[in-house]
C-alpha cells in the first residue's frame, strides 16, 4: 500500500514514547469485524472486514493494527504515530511478516488530511485524553473528513465520574515526582507516595478507602502504563456527553458504546432498570451517560458515525440469527445427561457458570464449546444441537434457541460477529500455527491469536512447540524434535478426587504433542 500524499515532514523532536517504549497490544473492541457488527446491529451497512480500509491514529508499534493486517490480506491498514523510534520497530515487524497491506507512518496527527483518503474504520485507542486540545480538535476533523459514508470511528478516553478519583491520585503522584526525570524513579516514587498515603489515611474515612483503591490500581499497572498514562502532565478526562457534543458540532453522531453488553440492564435493580428503559431512542446517549454515573465508569470506548446516517435503536429477538456465534462454554460434569430435563452446568473461560435444563439448549452449549474457536452461524448451531440430540426436532426449537442466544449475547456470555473471524485449519498431518504467533513466540510469552486476543504461552516448552508448527513437519517429526529438547517422557503431577497427590502420570512425548496441538487449537493459534 502506498499513500500518495504531500505530507509536511514529521516532527523531529523526540517524544516520551521514544524514551520509554510502550508495548503494543491488541484491543478486541477496536477490531473492524467487531465495529462492523455493532454498526449492523443499529441498522448501518458497514464495509465487510474482508475488504476494507482501516486508519489508526496513535498506532504505536502497530501491536493492534498489524494482527488485523495479517488476518485480512485483501484489506488495507494505515497507522500514524509521532514516535519515530516506535514506528521503526513496527516497520521491522511488518517486514519480518512480509506484509504488503499495512503501512506505518512517522507523522503528526496534525498532518493527516483529505489526501489520505476515506477509511471504513478509524481507530484511536488511548490517545484522545493524552494530547493537547488542538490535537483533539484535529482528531474530530479527521473523523469527519476521512470516514467513509457508512464508516465507524472508535475513540477511547479517560472518563468521569471515576476519573475524578483517579485525577486526585494523579495530582499527588505528579507533585511528589515533579523533580524526577528517570522513568524508574518516577514510577517507583509514584507507587511509594500512594502506599504512604493509603496507609496513613483513616481506615474508616471515604478518603482512606479511595486512596487504598487507587494504590491497588497503580500497584497492578505496568511501569510503562503508569508512566505514560498517570504521570503524563496533560492527561484529561471527559464526560461522555462532552465528547459526543463536540463530535456533533463536527457532523458526527453517537453510535454506541463499543461494548454491546453495556446495554444489558439485568444486573441493576428493578427501579434503576425501569428508569433507564424510559429514555426514548432520541436520548440514547443520555441513557448511557446516566449509566456511567451509576457505574462510576472511568474509561470510555465510544463509537461515532456520520450524523446523516439513519440508526435504528430497536433490537428484536431475531437480530441474533443474522450473526456468527462463539462461546468458550464447557460442561463441568462431562457425564451429565444432555437428552433429559436435568440441570447441566457449563463454565466459560472467565469462570462464569450457567445452568441449563432444556435439552436443545444444553446441546447448543456443547456444540459452541466443542466448536470454539470457530464461529457458527445460527442455522449451523441449530443443526449441530439437533444432531447432538440424535436428530430430534421440535416445532419451537428455533424460537427457543433464538430467545436463549439473544439473552446470552446481550449479557456478553456469547459473542456474535458479522463475519466469521477466521477459518480454523482442519485436521492435518503437518499442523501449522499462524506465522504471527510463531514470530511473537520467538521473543516472549505473549502472542496474538486469530480472534484478536492476547494469549500467554505458559513456558519455554510451549513457546518452542508453537514455533515448530510451521506446516513443514509431520506430527512424528514434531514428536522427534520435542523428544530431543525435553526428553522421552513428560511428568504430569496428578491428584485424586479428594485432592490428594496421586502417582504421577508419565505421558509419552507423542501423546503430549497431541494434547498440545489440541490446546493450541483451542487458543485460536492454528491457521494458515
Amino acid at each position: 500500500m502506498n499513500i500518495q500524499t504531500e505530507h509536511r515532514p514529521a516532527s523531529t523532536g523526540r517524544t516520551p514514547y521514544d524514551e520509554v517504549f510502550y508495548p503494543g497490544h491488541v484491543y478486541g473492541l477496536t477490531h473492524p469485524n467487531h465495529l462492523a457488527t455493532i454498526a449492523a446491529v443499529y441498522g448501518m451497512q458497514p464495509a465487510r472486514v474482508e475488504r476494507c480500509r482501516v486508519l489508526e491514529l496513535g498506532c504505536g508499534v502497530g501491536g493492534n493494527l498489524l494482527p488485523m493486517a495479517f488476518q485480512y490480506p485483501a484489506s488495507e491498514f494505515l497507522g500514524v504515530d509521532l514516535s519515530g523510534v516506535t514506528i521503526e520497530r513496527g516497520q521491522r515487524n511488518i517486514a519480518a511478516l512480509g506484509l504488503s497491506n499495512i503501512e506505518l507512518l512517522h507523522r503528526d496527527i496534525m498532518d493527516v488530511d483529505a489526501n489520505f483518503g476515506e477509511f471504513d474504520y478509524i481507530i484511536t485507542h488511548g490517545v484522545f485524553s493524552w494530547v493537547p486540545p488542538a490535537v483533539r480538535e484535529k482528531m474530530m476533523m479527521i473523523f469527519k473528513q476521512n470516514l467513509a459514508p457508512q464508516g465507524v470511528c472508535y475513540v477511547s478516553y479517560n472518563a468521569h465520574p471515576f476519573s475524578h478519583m483517579r485525577d486526585m491520585a494523579r495530582d499527588m503522584m505528579r507533585y511528589h515526582t515533579r523533580r524526577l526525570t528517570s522513568m524508574k524513579e518516577k514510577v517507583g516514587q509514584a507507587r511509594a507516595i500512594l502506599k504512604f498515603l493509603s496507609e496513613g489515611s483513616k481506615v474508616t474515612s471515604v478518603h482512606g478507602a479511595v486512596m487504598r483503591d487507587q494504590y491497588n490500581r497503580v500497584l497492578k499497572s505496568p511501569d510503562e502504563l503508569l508512566f505514560h498514562d498517570d504521570l503524563d502532565d496533560g492527561a484529561e478526562a471527559f464526560l461522555l456527553h462532552e465528547v459526543v457534543e463536540r463530535a456533533g458540532s463536527c457532523g458526527l453522531q453517537y453510535l454506541s458504546d463499543a461494548d454491546f453488553s453495556r446495554r444489558n440492564l439485568a444486573g441493576y435493580s428493578e427501579e434503576v432498570r425501569a428508569t433507564l428503559q424510559r429514555f426514548p431512542d432520541s436520548e440514547f446517549m443520555a441513557r448511557d451517560q446516566y449509566q456511567d454515573f451509576i457505574d462510576g465508569n472511568g474509561f470510555r470506548r465510544t463509537l461515532l458515525c456520520h450524523d446523516d446516517v439513519s440508526l435504528s435503536r430497536q433490537i428484536d429477538l431475531e437480530f441474533i440469527t443474522r450473526f456468527h456465534l462463539l462461546s468458550t462454554t464447557s460442561p463441568i460434569d462431562l457425564d451429565a445427561c444432555v437428552t433429559d430435563d436435568s440441570a447441566m452446568e457449563f463454565e466459560n473461560q472467565d469462570g462464569s457458570t450457567i445452568k441449563v435444563t432444556n435439552p436443545l439448549l444444553k446441546a447448543a452449549h456443547l456444540c459452541l464449546g466443542r466448536t470454539w474457536p470457530r464461529a457458527l452461524s445460527f442455522d449451523e448451531l441449530l443443526a449441530g444441537a439437533r444432531a447432538l440430540l440424535g436428530g430430534r426436532m421440535a416445532d419451537d426449537d428455533r424460537r427457543a434457541l433464538t430467545e436463549a442466544m439473544f439473552i446470552l449475547a446481550c449479557s456478553g456470555e456469547v459473542s456474535f460477529l458479522l463475519s466469521r473471524p477466521f477459518l480454523l485449519q482442519g485436521a492435518s498431518d503437518r499442523p501449522q500455527a499462524s506465522l504471527l504467533a510463531r514470530k511473537q513466540a520467538q521473543t516472549g510469552p505473549l502472542v496474538t491469536n486469530l480472534l484478536h486476543q492476547t494469549v500467554q504461552l505458559e513456558d519455554d516448552r510451549t513457546r518452542d512447540f508453537v514455533q515448530l508448527l510451521d506446516g513443514t513437519r509431520t506430527i512424528d517429526q514434531i514428536t522427534t524434535e520435542m523428544t530431543k529438547r525435553f526428553g522421552e517422557t513428560i511428568r504430569m503431577d496428578q491428584r485424586d478426587s479428594a485432592g490428594h497427590p496421586a502417582e504421577p502420570l508419565l505421558l509419552s512425548t507423542r501423546e503430549s504433542v497431541q494434547r498440545s496441538l489440541a490446546m493450541v487449537g483451542k487458543l485460536g493459534l492454528l491457521g494458515a
